[in-house]
């Protein structure tokens, strides 16, 4: 944890220079340092206005007779300027950190409290860049799965709601209509967006959304199997394959009236486009040409 979250005292004795050597120099050498510094620069040159003791008895009679609120332009200008220290204060207070991938990568994230994330492809998660101990909130979409330490309450925004955790292994799923929840190891709770609808879900137990109804199912994986370099389903409509497949290849599919919502159970692999093209639409008896660059399938 960074001083200037845990001591509340620690802005103000900096602002005023009564911070030890040590103290300084650790802060000076924070991610958090410059944004502070340029607040406190600004803040340092705000003056304000000089007080004309006749003009302000005069201002106030003014005031009292005709009952109006007039203001110098130095004041406006004092005031303006207050505005801007407090917005640009608020704007860096609730600024946030993404982390993106693209189609066919992934990226492996630590966040502030030791927590390990690893977002599949085309994906992006986001957290405030303060105060992380007092809000261990992140927003997710795409895929990610999370080894989260223990501390006070962690929540994963999502479209279709939120899952809270204290400590535990989980993977969520959210691209579009699907949405998936597989806890691998303590527990966490999934609250439906705009529902009164909560599960708890423990090691081994998943949820999944089939036809806007959620599915309880039990797993038996130590860790997602995308992570291994596959991709696993059940059941699924093809479509969700075929999405699955353009983002880890990178390639665009050209249906010709193609039934995309027949269910499929099977898998492919990561690493070569022609065997995952094969293992998905050959035992749907669905004939494909792959262009020369490897960026389109034809559908047949």
């Amino acid at each position: 944890m960074e001083n200037y979250e845990s001591d509340k005292t620690f802005l103000a004795r900096w602002a005023t220079g009564e911070l030890s050597e040590e103290e300084l120099s650790e802060f000076k050498n924070s991610e958090a340092y410059k944004g502070f510094n340029r607040i406190n620069k600004v803040a340092q040159n705000f003056k304000a206005p000089l007080l004309d003791k006749r003009q302000a008895l005069i201002k106030t009679k003014e005031q009292i007779t005709f009952g109006s609120k007039r203001r110098t332009n130095t004041t406006w200008l004092a005031i303006a300027a207050s505005i801007a220290i407090i917005i640009g204060v608020f704007g860096l207070f609730t600024s946030s950190i993404s982390y993106t991938t693209a189609y066919g990568e992934q990226l492996a994230v630590t966040l502030p409290d030791g927590s390990k994330i690893q977002l599949n492809a085309d994906s992006e998660l986001k957290h405030k860049r303060f105060f992380w101990t007092n809000n261990r909130d992140v927003n997710l979409t795409g895929e990610a799965y999370f080894e989260v330490e223990k501390g006070g309450d962690f929540v994963v925004k999502t479209a279709q709601g939120e899952i809270s955790v204290l400590g535990t292994k989980f993977n969520i799923k959210t691209r579009g209509e699907t949405f998936e929840v597989n806890c691998f190891e303590g527990a966490v709770r999934f609250d439906k967006l705009n529902s009164d609808e909560y599960h708890i879900l423990k090691e081994n137990d998943k949820i999944s959304f089939s036809d806007k109804e959620i599915v309880n199912e039990k797993t038996k994986e130590e860790q997602p199997s995308w992570m291994k370099g596959i991709s696993v389903f059940k059941e699924r409509p093809l479509q969700e394959v075929l999405d699955e497949i353009q983002i880890q290849y990178n390639v665009t599919f050209q249906n010709q009236s193609i039934d995309l919502s027949r269910l499929f159970t099977g898998s492919f692999l990561h690493n070569d486009i022609d065997k995952a093209l094969k293992s998905t639409l050959t035992p749907m008896g669905i004939s494909y040409t792959l262009s020369e660059d490897k960026t389109i399938v034809y559908l047949q």
